[in-house]
């Protein structure tokens, strides 16, 4: 498999950012890592914080176990972060996944080619 091939695939299947490392460029690699690793510490803890919310809704009858009904709650409940953030966070998090993907395989096809 060419260098470049598998940049890409690690970056778009493993992690990330982890094609860098294939393409020996770490810096870049972790840079990726930390950035992609702290928006989804952004994301899950919005996620926690509500689903604890609703469970003790639900527990306590508040609301039913009903998935519109979860929804909707999910959808009001104030969150840790403001939804601007947890959007904006979740686009930075695609876009270096993206970013990674191309980038790693441009990265591996540039250095095929000065193999050659």
């Amino acid at each position: 498999m060419k260098l470049s091939t598998r940049a890409a695939l690690y970056s778009a299947l493993v992690f990330p950012g982890a094609g860098y490392f294939v393409v020996k460029k770490p810096v870049y690699g972790s840079i990726a890592f930390l950035i992609t690793f702290a928006g989804l510490a952004v994301v899950v803890t919005e996620a926690f914080h509500k689903a604890q919310i609703i469970a003790e809704k639900i527990v306590t009858g508040a609301i039913p176990a009903d998935i519109g009904e979860m929804r909707e709650q999910m959808l009001a409940i104030p969150g840790v972060f403001s939804p601007e953030v947890v959007s904006g966070v979740t686009v930075i998090i695609g876009l270096v996944w993206l970013v990674g993907v191309v980038h790693g395989y441009q990265l591996g096809a540039r250095i095929a080619e000065k193999g050659q």
